[in-house]
């Protein structure tokens, strides 16, 4: 059985290595790794995002050991929360005495109370329920709205079965100031030690694996029991095919797609990333790993310090943020050119007084069309019958954004081993 793995993400990779069937990787991108691209830019090198390894699942972590070896990091989380001018420790309600007397009284004592009803239908309702309304207002609706670009009444419960539930006893110990530390299993997080992100896309890959690169699908149609597939130019012809790349881009290749399922599909939202490299002449820029920045006047709801990831992603004396900004067209950001967004994130970031601008050596900038998939008031529906489609069709999807799931990393892998399984078991 030979199968064709449309997409060399992490993902496709991934599903490769563990296959035990001859395939083909066929990826539209001049090389690999997705969303798990690294790239340079005057010795800066910079992720699309803040993509550090922490799993649950062992067989995950050993697998990232291994393939790793001597190229391998181990960190201890420094994630922190920027709140009017001043670092919190992450997340937010295990370090509510960092806030004052006050702010810490108006967010234990709405936790306590929880006097707001069960969650109906939406993440705005469950932050109240779960939280009460100091830390639901003072941090976590401003933060997902910036993330999601969307009002919080507009996400789906389905999201908050990523959110840990903090333990009472932690919140009051947090309030009176007793050390505490919430989500313990992101404690350390695995990155590699050279080469960025994308060295872990390299280091799964099979050295027999047959992987084609700038090949862009543009259609997709049964032949017989199985499937042809071409980029216009050259086809391929496979028994089976796994989409690993967007469902968005995935859907148009194939023919007599029903109507129900080019509207659900066209009915589950993204959202678009700006990635802003941000290079300092200074070591000011390396002591934390991720802050997180719920005030909306600031453009950016994130930044990550490469070199806390890595000292060889950053120039000897030299430091650097990636910036991370969530847009949709219209919204006012998505249409700024890469100067304008630019000047826009190293001005509030100054503003704010998390870079001095004066010390800032290079920028750069990568667009990303899929960051986010959302999960909305519509996401369960239309997703249900993109899935549904895709069994009927005997055509699995995996991975972010052909699953069309916000997954992470160790979750891509996860469900890339899973996959490999299943279609070993075939004939």
């Amino acid at each position: 059985m030979r199968v064709g793995i449309l997409g060399g993400g992490i993902t496709g990779i991934a599903l490769q290595r563990f296959l035990r069937h001859p395939s083909e990787v066929l990826e539209a991108a001049p090389s690999i790794g997705g969303l798990c691209r690294t790239y340079w830019k005057d010795g800066f090198g910079y992720d699309l995002g803040g993509h550090i390894l922490f799993s649950k699942n062992e067989r995950i972590n050993q697998l990232v050991d291994d393939v790793l070896g001597d190229n391998l990091n181990r960190c201890r989380r420094a994630n922190k929360i920027f709140y009017k001018g001043r670092f919190l420790k992450y997340p937010f309600e295990n370090d509510l005495a960092a806030l004052g007397p006050e702010e810490a009284y108006e967010c234990l004592i709405g936790y306590l109370k929880h006097s707001h009803p069960p969650p109906r239908t939406n993440l705005r309702e469950w932050a109240y329920h779960v939280f009460g309304s100091g830390i639901a207002e003072k941090y976590f609706i401003p933060y997902n709205e910036k993330i999601w670009n969307i009002s919080a009444d507009q996400l789906s419960l389905e999201f908050v079965e990523r959110i840990p539930k903090p333990p009472m006893e932690d919140v009051v110990k947090s309030a009176l100031g007793i050390p505490t530390e919430g989500y313990l299993h992101q404690l350390y997080f695995r990155y590699p030690r050279t080469g960025g992100t994308e060295s872990l896309v390299h280091a799964l890959r099979r050295p027999d694996g047959e992987v084609t690169t700038g090949y862009r699908v543009t259609a997709i149609r049964r032949t017989g029991a199985g499937w042809e597939v071409t980029d216009g130019n050259t086809p391929r012809t496979f028994d089976r095919i796994v989409v690993a790349f967007p469902i968005h881009d995935a859907l148009p290749c194939f023919e007599s797609v029903p109507d129900d399922v080019q509207r659900a599909v066209a009915g589950l939202r993204y959202n678009s990333m700006r990635i802003v490299l941000v290079g300092v002449h200074d070591t000011s820029l390396m002591d934390f790993s991720a802050v997180y920045i719920p005030d909306p006047s600031v453009v950016t709801h994130r930044i990550c310090a490469m070199g806390f990831f890595s000292p060889t992603l950053v120039p000897a004396g030299k430091s650097s943020i990636i910036a991370e900004i969530t847009t949709n067209p219209g919204d006012g950001v998505h249409e700024l050119s890469d100067e304008e967004v630019t000047r826009r994130t190293v001005a509030d970031l100054h503003r704010v007084g998390l870079v001095d601008k004066a010390k800032v050596v290079t920028t750069d900038v990568t667009r990303l069309k899929y960051g986010y998939p959302v999960q909305d008031l519509v996401y369960t529906r239309h997703r249900a019958t993109l899935h549904a489609w895709a069994a009927s069709l005997g055509v699995p999807l995996c991975g972010r954004f052909a699953e069309f799931d916000y997954i992470n990393t160790d979750e891509c892998l996860r469900r890339a081993m899973a996959l490999a399984d299943r279609l070993n078991a075939e004939a």
